[in-house]
């Protein structure tokens, strides 16, 4: 029998025959593939927020209503949201280089017609094709990421690649204050196409194909289309809650919908012989645990990236630039610990910095909750910090964590799934904290002439919600201390070549 030692040595050999084809990237070539994947993330994730900070502008033009400036942000999260799960598969089945390029240049264009858009219907429908690339994109950049950097640096690539993305959410609105402000709303989309022709002619030459060689060719259609269904009710449901009324028949109809969609859809991967998400992969803890979190950490973290700046402008006077300067301390901490956090989870497992992250996490919401209608900015920017250090000792080992209970075969699916628990998360934390502030007869709205009364309501739901999502953010770290492992283990995939047929060796 081999010893421990012995299979690493055999691991860290090339295998004629790899159960993965992997990328072959020499060592400086993979931190070029990583800045060039981060880039491209980095971009999905600023367009969507940097539109909310237009959308008045947009509405000038095009004479849309409220429910249509709602379509031009749902419509792009809503198509990621749908089609993520059907991409992470794609990428596995036919090659993940291949469905990269594709959603990229999906994206690119559709970027150019939604900024020359001569209509709001024009504008919403691009939006969708914009997420459809978006979809395509997401799952397999960070399956990419896995598969060319080996174990005991994909902590660290995974950091600065959750650290990178989780910024964007913080920048965009300072981003798009600035485009808006200076060169047009138009140019928020136009902006992507020089970006994004760079990028794909970058990726097409420097990226190597990765795919699963003898995976299978039948690819359940009918699993994405019931999934994608599914949530599609489920934040549609969530994101017209606050305007249609949460009872309404509306609402708990499309929330039914959802429901009725997931059962089916277990019923439906149970039985078939090729599905589309083996459901008994949520039986490892740490899958499980690194979903749930990252779903949880991204619905606490909404209130931060964009009420934050909401309360900035509405209630204390500040301009867009002048918030988004302000938000700064909050984006850049996270930049600077997410690739930290992920170096420290390759050593010592997700389980310790994601729990006192989200610790740290609920103490900056706690402390925050204590704002007022008259409070200074620099006040508050002690507890931007703290929160920026909170969610960059979170996402990265959280992402390190999805992405290493997976084998290399399976880490599109694996990436697709841990995209569209994000995406649920980030609809679900903007639809409860919506739901804690109409409660206070208070909305979100982009008006500056309110009173002062209303400026009283509006703090008064934001210190609660505030309040709320930092008892979410302790729940979720007693979750993490008990659902992610202490360690990080490596993958069988990674232990063993597809040249030796033995059963797995224990470290005896």
């Amino acid at each position: 029998m081999r010893t421990l030692a012995q299979v690493r040595r055999m691991a860290s050999t090339p295998s004629p025959v790899s159960p993965l084809s992997r990328p072959s990237i020499k060592p400086d070539g993979r931190w070029t593939v990583l800045a060039g994947l981060t880039l491209v993330t980095f971009l999905l994730l600023l367009d969507d927020t940097a539109v909310a900070v237009a959308l008045p502008t947009m509405q000038r033009r095009f004479g849309l209503g409220l429910n249509g400036l709602e379509w031009v942000v749902n419509a792009y999260t809503l198509t990621i949201a749908a089609f993520t799960l059907l991409a992470g598969r794609l990428g596995d089945r036919d090659g993940r280089r291949k469905i990269f390029l594709i959603g990229l240049a999906v994206f690119t264009v559709a970027s150019l017609v939604a900024g020359l858009a001569p209509t709001g219907v024009l504008l919403i429908a691009t939006r969708a094709v914009q997420g459809l690339g978006a979809a395509l994109v997401a799952p397999t950049s960070l399956a990419i990421i896995a598969d060319t950097f080996p174990r005991n640096e994909r902590g660290l690539a995974l950091g600065i690649w959750a650290g990178v993305s989780a910024s964007a959410l913080g920048l965009g609105p300072l981003f798009g204050a600035i485009i808006n402000d200076s060169l047009g709303w138009q140019w928020i989309f136009l902006l992507n196409v020089p970006v994004g022709v760079g990028a794909w002619l970058v990726a097409r030459a420097v990226l190597d194909e990765s795919r699963v060689p003898h995976a299978p060719r039948h690819l359940d259609t009918v699993g994405a289309a019931i999934s994608g269904a599914g949530f599609l009710a489920l934040l549609l449901g969530l994101s017209q809650g606050n305007t249609a009324g949460w009872l309404s028949v509306r609402v708990i109809g499309l929330f039914a919908a959802a429901a009725l969609c997931f059962a089916v859809f277990g019923w439906h991967e149970n039985r078939t012989a090729e599905p589309l998400l083996k459901l008994s992969r949520f039986k490892d803890r740490s899958f499980a645990g690194a979903n749930i979190q990252i779903l949880l950490a991204t619905s606490v973290m909404c209130s931060l990236f964009f009420f934050l700046a909401l309360y900035l402008q509405v209630v204390l006077g500040y301009s867009a630039i002048a918030s988004g300067v302000g938000l700064l301390p909050l984006t850049l901490t996270i930049v600077v610990v997410g690739p930290l956090a992920g170096r420290l989870a390759d050593r010592i497992g997700p389980r310790l910095p994601v729990t006192v992250g989200m610790i740290l996490l609920a103490a900056a919401l706690f402390g925050l909750s204590g704002l007022g209608v008259d409070t200074k900015l620099l006040t508050l920017l002690p507890w931007f910090a703290l929160a920026g250090l909170a969610i960059g000792l979170v996402t990265s080992p959280t992402t390190a964590a999805a992405m290493g209970s997976a084998d290399a075969a399976d880490h599109g699916t694996t990436a697709a799934v841990f995209s569209t628990f994000q995406t649920t998360g980030l609809t679900l934390g903007i639809a409860i904290m919506g739901a804690i502030l109409a409660s206070f007869g208070s909305g979100t709205t982009f008006a500056r002439n309110l009173t002062a009364q209303h400026h009283a309501d509006f703090v008064r739901g934001f210190s609660t919600a505030l309040s709320v999502n930092s008892a979410i953010a302790l729940f979720a770290a007693v979750l993490a201390s008990l659902m992610l492992r202490s360690h990080r283990p490596t993958p069988d995939s990674e232990l063993f070549s597809a040249s030796d047929n033995s059963a797995p060796v224990s470290s005896s």
